[in-house]
């Protein structure tokens, strides 16, 4: 399940992501219908934003039903629609019985082992019409050092961020599942599927390279237990916060669908 799910600094990591990928979704957004009125459900909805973005976008006649593991209240924008949450464990809690016109999730189904089984349990809350927006990461490898100011900070910075994605494998992530959501949509009924994708910027000290820094210090006990020592683990920090690291960035993938209208 979520490697970071009990994690100190949590909330520094989702406002971290927030920060991060949330104007990537704005986007994905704005390339749907006009929302105004509906009912959608926010899976894994993290610290809010784009419960609350949604919340706005659908206006005070409709309803944000917002789920998490750990649900805590949600305020809605001024003028925004009321939000709902509640908590759910998607591996093994029913949904509830209503159709939605809209379903969201980002960096949820790549977690979970059993996200295709998921993502056809989301597909039949949808009503006739009704529209999936699944957003994941395609990371099956560190990124790659494009820049760095000590020709051994590569050696450094890939070690870690390969020993991130090693633990994140070993709690079921599938970190190649964001290329494979396209098929899966097609195969659980949904039509009109396209797929976004974009880049987050790695020019150091960003977000992205705050959010690896961040992700190590979660992981430092599983991460020296893998073999990566002290010296390491510390020297990471300080290359992830120099201003002269230029790495790639993980891709994310926005993949949309339509559920058939009916007969």
């Amino acid at each position: 399940m979520y490697a970071f799910a009990e994690a100190d600094d949590i909330t520094f990591q989702l406002e971290t992501l927030q920060s991060l990928l949330d104007p990537s979704t704005r986007m994905v957004l704005d390339s749907l219908d006009d929302p105004t009125g509906q009912e959608w459900l926010e899976i894994g909805y993290g610290l809010g934003s784009i419960a609350r973005e949604l919340s706005r976008r659908i206006g005070p006649i409709g309803v944000v039903h917002a789920t998490d593991l750990d649900a805590r209240p949600l305020a809605a924008p001024v003028d925004g629609a009321p939000i709902r949450t509640f908590p759910l464990d998607l591996r093994t809690d029913e949904l509830p019985r209503r159709p939605y016109r809209g379903i969201h999730g980002r960096l949820v189904l790549l977690h979970i082992p059993e996200r295709r089984a998921i993502l056809s349990r989301l597909v039949d809350a949808l009503e006739p019409g009704g529209v999936l927006v699944v957003e994941d990461w395609y990371c099956p490898e560190p990124p790659r050092v494009l820049a760095c100011a000590d020709p051994a900070d590569e050696k450094v910075f890939t070690e870690v961020v390969a020993g991130i994605l090693a633990e994140l494998r070993s709690r079921g992530a599938d970190l190649e599942w964001a290329a494979a959501t396209r098929d899966a949509f097609v195969e659980a009924g949904l039509t009109d599927v396209r797929v976004t994708r974009s880049d987050a910027d790695c020019a150091g000290p960003g977000l992205a390279h705050r959010l690896y820094a961040c992700n190590a210090r979660q992981l430092r006990s599983r991460l020296a237990e893998s073999g990566l020592d002290d010296d390491i683990l510390d020297r990471f920090q300080e290359v992830a916060g120099r201003p002269g690291l230029v790495t790639t960035g993980w891709r994310l993938y926005s993949t949309i669908g339509t559920k058939p209208a009916a007969g």
